[in-house]
């Protein structure tokens, strides 16, 4: 899968909106991107699980962080690692989640 074409500095989320360590939905257009923090380690990912092309929150939204290291899939139960979104188990068979490029300014997690 391609990478998504992000324009740099588009401001997603606050780092202290985040759980630490969790998991949120952002946006940016239409692209619907997961933003993760474990500490002061934030990363963004494509929300789509390369197992079947479906968002990763559950259907209440809410994005499993399971035992503070890995995101749950939520139609399939893939896991892949919070912090570099590679597949950890599950039905992804190796595959990762699509990285996207961001930074922290000003407490803002954005594309870079």
């Amino acid at each position: 899968m391609r990478a998504p074409t992000l324009a740099p500095g588009a401001e997603l989320v606050a780092v202290a909106n985040i759980a630490d360590p969790g998991a949120v939905v952002c946006y940016v257009g239409e692209i619907p991107l997961i933003v993760t923090r474990r500490g002061a380690a934030v990363a963004a990912f494509r929300n789509i699980c390369p197992h079947a092309g479906y968002p990763l929150q559950r259907a209440d939204g809410r994005i499993v962080v399971q035992d503070g290291h890995y995101l749950v899939c939520g139609g399939h139960g893939a896991s892949f690692v919070l912090a570099s979104g590679a597949c950890a188990g599950g039905p992804c068979n190796g595959v990762g989640l699509t990285p996207v490029a961001v930074i922290v300014r000003d407490g803002l997690v954005v594309t870079a």
